[in-house]
């Protein structure tokens, strides 16, 4: 499995103590380790920075340079990996990042099995890498671009929320998605697992939200993280949620994964 990190903000976000903790975590999660922020030079222009390296967060002699000189962001996401599938290589290490055809940038992390490829099996030969990962982001982006097609070039902000439920959620069938995606005004957050495996810490003086795999900080903040909302699209603007889609009712029941695990079956990891 892997860890997943996010921080949506209505002014830049002091992330960095946070980064240190999650990316300790790469002990348990060693086979790459990703961190990608929306620029703030030209608030015109702006563009996803990535940063991916196929080693160990804790082994990484690069990583501490990053965190060193690493400013304040609005939009930011981190990912440490651990697969079971695909090479230790810089292509499959996440975030993920790519264009729509409005030419929107977006950047992805996801944690997940897929036992239905069904929807995604088609890209395998488009992906840059090897992992599911990457080919359910190029299904995200195919849905948004055909939806704006059909609408005459264009989306408005509830429309692309929408299209983007719909496609979450029919991946979500037989399948286990966590997964974060950012397009630079939004972060969208989706989890369809029985158990918690996503939550979020607001900071609504900063105007800001943390989102992670697992708590982070003092033992004393434990109790300010909450769940994300299962079964359904979140989307976080400004560091508040804005938007959420209706429950799909695709659930992922982790005991089932774990008995899929023991008795063989074969099953996909990101």
């Amino acid at each position: 499995m892997c860890e997943l990190f996010a921080v949506n903000a209505k002014e830049p976000f002091v992330a960095t103590p946070y980064l240190e903790e999650f990316f300790q975590h790469s002990h348990r999660h060693p086979h790459g380790w990703g961190i990608s922020w929306l620029s703030a030079d030209d608030p015109l222009d702006q563009r996803f920075v990535v940063t991916r390296e196929p080693v160990a967060a804790f082994e990484s002699a690069h990583l501490p340079q990053v965190l060193r000189g690493l400013r304040p962001h609005r939009h930011l996401m981190a990912h440490i990996r651990r697969s079971t599938c695909g090479t230790q290589s810089v292509q499959n290490c996440h975030p993920f990042v790519t264009c729509d055809l409005l030419g929107n940038e977006w950047s992805m992390i996801h944690n997940g099995i897929l036992f239905n490829e069904q929807l995604s099996n088609t890209y395998r030969a488009s992906e840059d890498g090897e992992t599911d990962s990457e080919r359910a982001l190029l299904f995200f982006i195919d849905c948004l671009d055909e939806a704006a097609l059909r609408n005459g070039g264009d989306l408005t902000d509830q429309q692309r929320f929408d299209v983007l439920a719909s496609a979450v959620s029919q991946f979500s069938n037989l399948n286990r998605l966590n997964v974060i995606l950012d397009d630079g005004t939004y972060t969208y957050v989706h989890t369809n697992t029985d158990i918690v495996t996503l939550r979020y810490r607001s900071f609504p003086e900063e105007g800001a939200v943390v989102i992670a795999t697992t708590p982070l900080g003092d033992p004393a903040e434990f109790d300010l993280w909450k769940p994300v909302p299962q079964y359904r699209l979140v989307a976080f603007r400004d560091g508040r949620i804005v938007r959420t889609s209706a429950p799909h009712g695709y659930v992922f029941c982790e005991a089932i994964l774990q008995l899929r695990k023991v008795f063989g079956e074969d099953w996909l990891a990101a």
